[in-house]
């Protein structure tokens, strides 16, 4: 069932997640830099860097509108309950709902489909009931926190589909709750972070970059602990001695806020790290990333690595200038496979796993930086990532999935 759910759930990563790093990486001496990388199938294409996010949109947008035109059936009515920080976090909730209006665009979830924001964890299961109430036959629950209420509501209402994000279900003692009517989108994001510690480890100036998430939960600690290795790696390869601050590997902690949407106390705790010597940061949990991007403004620092979705389009126009990369995971495409396939009558449950292999994660381009990230970084960082792909490296050291 997997392999299933994996060879459709890459096509449409690959349709939506667009020009991830081997687009970023292209060499900066020429528009025209000619760049091999590796196909969706396994098969290695070569394209040039000026056409490769032109060619990768206009077959998004084909797709899109092949799907729409061939579905004929009856649209879902679909509802999708958002963690704490609100739909418009620029992060995993956003990307999910993203996910749900490019389904109803497409003709696969009808038009009053809607979204309830949490402003507190009392606001899930009344905002589940009114869901089950106004009759939505797909529920999407957003974040590791929603857990619990999912696995809960699941079970109380079986005929309708659910799709639990960054999150597998557990029961009363831990162990996998793999439900009939459940689909669960986990990532693994530690591979794409890998990259992008490897490639602030090469950027910083000060010899010292940074992480803090909002809170100890393991779809946040999967960033931090991945990108911790990944400078560890280039230590490794190129003898330095690049410090992180705000993760420990041994220990699998870090510094963390208490909050996600706490911006005040996430600009004290950027500065402090700043203070350190950090010039190169990674914060984890949604808009907590934008006091990073303030106080680079204003002078201190270099530059914010963002999360979940290209923070460069993500984030307000006035923090472009501070994104070297974002670590991407495809939320909105397989929120959106999940509702096509239920409209098309061929949905499964089960853990759907997005990582390097099918596009699930992986890095943006570098937009603003990218003159300013050397050739040689450029083409380690297409290889490191095709390594860790490949299983020549290994940088999936946090367990995702069943």
């Amino acid at each position: 069932m997997r392999s299933g759910l994996m060879k459709r759930g890459a096509i449409l990563a690959l349709m939506l997640v667009l020009a991830l790093v081997a687009a970023a990486c292209s060499s900066d001496d020429s528009d025209d830099t000619t760049t091999t990388t590796a196909a969706a199938g396994g098969e290695e294409t070569t394209t040039t860097a000026a056409a490769e996010e032109t060619t990768t949109t206009a077959a998004a947008e084909e797709t899109t509108t092949t799907a729409a035109a061939a579905f004929e059936g009856d649209p879902i009515k679909t509802c999708l309950v958002t963690d704490l920080a609100g739909v418009d976090d620029r992060s995993f909730n956003a990307s999910a709902w993203s996910g749900v209006e490019a389904a109803i665009e497409a003709g696969f979830a009808t038009d009053d489909s809607f979204f309830l924001e949490s402003n507190d964890a009392s606001d899930w299961q009344p905002n589940i009931d009114q869901m089950v109430q106004q009759g939505c036959q797909h529920i999407v629950t957003v974040g590791f926190a929603l857990g619990e209420v999912t696995a809960i509501n699941a079970q109380a209402n079986p005929d309708i589909i659910w799709t639990m994000i960054d999150n597998v279900l557990t029961d009363a003692d831990f162990a996998p709750l793999a439900l009939p009517n459940v689909r669960e989108l986990v990532y693994q994001t530690d591979q794409a972070a890998f990259g992008a510690g490897y490639l602030a480890a090469g950027m910083t100036d000060t010899g010292t970059v940074c992480t803090y998430g909002g809170a100890n939960f393991p779809t946040v600690a999967i960033f931090m602990d991945g990108f911790t290795r990944g400078v560890a790696h280039y230590n490794d390869i190129k003898g330095t001695s690049v410090n992180v601050i705000g993760w420990d590997v041994e220990a699998q902690d870090g510094q963390f806020t208490g909050s996600f949407t706490d911006l005040a106390l996430a600009r004290v705790t950027a500065d402090s790290q700043f203070e350190e010597g950090c010039d190169i940061t990674i914060p984890v949990g949604g808009a907590i990333n934008l006091p990073a991007g303030d106080a680079i403004l204003e002078g201190f620092g270099k530059a914010v690595i963002g999360v979940d979705q290209d923070a460069f389009f993500a984030a307000p126009e006035q923090y472009q200038s501070v994104w070297l990369t974002t670590v991407e995971k495809a939320i909105g495409p397989l929120t959106t496979l999940a509702i096509q396939e239920h409209a098309e009558g061929t949905w499964q449950p089960g853990a759907f796993l997005g990582d390097l292999s099918n596009n699930g994660v992986g890095l943006s381009p570098f937009h603003d930086f990218d003159a300013a990230v050397p050739g040689e970084l450029k083409a380690e960082i297409v290889q490191l990532l095709e390594d860790i792909r490949n299983g020549v490296i290994k940088a999936d050291f946090t367990q995702v999935g069943y």
